[in-house]
């Protein structure tokens, strides 16, 4: 269930090519059931550092079955060529479990990850697998995904992407330009198609299945020429079709 959230909360859009802060709402179901909202306050510094932050709360029935709720951050510069992360950390709470866990990086890259479950925790160094080189957490992966969507216009994307403990790929499709009306934004938006595939935790998914495509829509607000994400749509889950859309966004220059 947490994987599934986290990927609806990072594929928020914010434009890099200025100093900008960025802040969305969004509101998902399942079926007939309200499940989550999530928030996300993504900021670039200039032409060379991010920040983002997410926020994730289960609502509704899902919140009485799954309660959980959980705070990602990373942070870290960049160049023409590669996204350099300096630090990234999470906490969640599920119904029986708090955990954290915080990757520090040096030069972008990871060199020890500290971890918690309830009151235990442990430091361990960070032996990367020479084949998935240059893999930056999944927050970090989707900073370069929004810098190749403001400087190329399209959403076409490969990366490999690395949580201190599993490897995962991430692939975006570009499928063009479509008009769509939600209850809250409307107007010509940018669809893509989205695939994460965990490469060495079989189970890790939870009510996605790995050859399910997620679907997203990503708009410029007029004003600011932000891109921001209106819509996310997976037409089969164990518990119906799944659909988030963002209800309100905050452009700060």
């Amino acid at each position: 269930m947490k994987r599934l959230l986290f990927f609806l909360t990072v594929l928020m859009l914010g434009r890099p090519a200025m100093a900008l802060e960025v802040e969305h709402i969004i509101h998902t179901t399942v079926g007939p059931f309200e499940t989550s909202q999530e928030t996300l306050v993504y900021k670039f510094f200039g032409a060379n550092g991010y920040d983002v932050k997410t926020g994730i709360k289960t609502l509704g029935t899902f919140d009485t079955l799954y309660p959980f709720s959980a705070d990602y951050h990373a942070y870290g510069t960049y160049n023409k060529s590669q996204f350099l992360p300096q630090d990234y950390y999470y906490e969640t709470q599920s119904r029986f479990r708090h955990r954290t866990k915080r990757i520090v990086y040096k030069n972008g890259v990871p060199q020890y990850r500290i971890s918690t479950k309830g009151e235990k925790k442990r430091q361990d160094d960070i032996i990367i697998d020479e084949q998935y080189d240059n893999s930056n957490d999944l927050l970090s992966t989707f900073s370069e995904l929004i810098h190749k969507i403001v400087t190329d216009g399209s959403c076409d994307f490969e990366r490999f992407s690395f949580d201190g403990k599993h490897y995962s790929r991430s692939k975006v499709k570009f499928l063009g330009f479509e008009n769509i009306h939600t209850p809250f934004f409307s107007g010509n938006a940018m669809k893509c198609q989205y695939h994460l595939e965990v490469l060495d935790d079989a189970e890790a998914g939870f009510m996605l299945s790995k050859d399910e495509p997620v679907y997203f829509w990503a708009l410029q607000d007029q004003k600011t020429k932000a891109w921001f994400l209106a819509r996310i749509l997976v037409e089969k889950t164990p518990f119906g079709k799944m659909e988030s859309l963002t209800t309100s966004i905050k452009v700060k220059p």
